[in-house]
């Protein structure tokens, strides 16, 4: 990460931080969109573990993932990474 970056970040409040990560998340969506088609395999990434799946739509702000049979959730964008 650019130390620019990284000062200009300590210099910030709380809410000016909770803007930043608002804005992050919304920018992994847009990047999600971009990247991830149905049909590709996928990790469900959480904070302990990451679930291997293929999406099956892609939605406004998430996509339907197919986990297994019979298990199609519905996932943030920001919750996937590229297997």
């Amino acid at each position: 990460m650019n130390k620019t970056l990284i000062n200009e970040m300590k210099k910030l409040d709380n809410s000016e931080l909770n803007d930043v990560m608002d804005m992050a998340r919304e920018l992994m969506v847009v990047n999600g969109k971009m990247t991830f088609k149905p049909g590709m395999k996928v990790f469900m990434v959480q904070k302990t573990k990451r679930t291997p799946g293929v999406i099956v739509r892609i939605l406004q702000k998430n996509a339907v993932v197919d986990l297994g049979p019979g298990r199609n959730y519905r996932v943030p964008m920001s919750m996937l990474e590229a297997a």
